[in-house]
């Protein structure tokens, strides 16, 4: 059995009641991390806390919307206030509506980048402070290998996670004098709900499993890296953009 490197730590994790953002919750709790699942879906929030709970750990669900400055403030108000500190703060919570540039709405490229990248902004500006001041901490964004590829019908969806490369990148620059790392994970298509509504099933299986190792990227897949990335056998590594994609590109 391996060492639990994150025993005791807080964690918040966004967009954490389904797809990556539960298998990051699952493998904080089973590294002993207390956590707040923070998710725009209270019920499946909840669930998640409760599965997090069978390993011992603190944790509870916040209701959140990552694009309203206001949610974001609540969620940062209930996790200091329970936890007292926030050690690690992961922004998994995106959308990615497809629609080709001519048929993407103001509207629509409005909310994408509200949520994806907006999200990061709001997010990370509630809990730096607090990071700054116990001078430690961990920022994990899950951007996208779409950022450096791009992808068909997801211009909008590109944008905000290119962004999210260049928001961590000059985040990192601020918050590493005082201890606090700022990293991004660029993971390509993995099997979760959103591919899925996408694509049928047997293009999507074609796609996915276009790799060296044959099998399709599972949500557990990534939570190897957000670990070792929110411990101290990462403390020297900042402003990154790192890949998980089993050495392809697949757009």
């Amino acid at each position: 059995m391996t060492p639990m490197r994150l025993k005791g730590k807080s964690a918040v994790v966004t967009g954490g009641a389904q797809g990556i953002g539960r298998a990051i919750v699952l493998g904080l709790a089973r590294e002993a991390t207390n956590i707040a699942v923070a998710d725009l879906q209270r019920d499946k929030a909840e669930e998640v806390a409760a599965e997090a709970r069978n390993f011992g750990v603190t944790a509870i669900a916040v209701q959140t919307d990552v694009a309203s400055e206001e949610s974001v403030a609540n969620l940062a108000r209930q996790a200091l206030g329970r936890f007292e500190r926030v050690d690690i703060l992961v922004n998994d919570a995106g959308i990615f509506p497809q629609a080709r540039v001519t048929e993407i709405t103001e509207e629509i490229w409005d909310r994408v980048l509200d949520v994806n990248l907006g999200g990061n902004f709001l997010c990370c500006r509630a809990f730096v402070p607090s990071m700054r001041a116990q001078k430690s901490g961990r920022i994990i964004s899950i951007a996208s290998g779409i950022a450096h590829t791009g992808a068909v019908a997801g211009a909008h969806y590109a944008a905000s996670k290119a962004g999210i490369v260049g928001f961590i990148k000059a985040l990192a620059r601020e918050v590493g004098p005082d201890g606090v790392t700022a990293n991004a994970v660029c993971p390509n298509i993995i099997d979760t709900e959103l591919p899925r509504s996408h694509r049928t099933p047997a293009e999507l299986h074609e796609r996915l499993v276009r790799n060296p190792l044959g099998y399709a990227m599972q949500p557990e897949d990534l939570v190897g890296t957000v670990l070792f990335l929110a411990s101290d056998a990462a403390s020297y590594i900042t402003g990154q953009a790192v890949n998980v994609n089993c050495g392809t590109v697949m757009i």
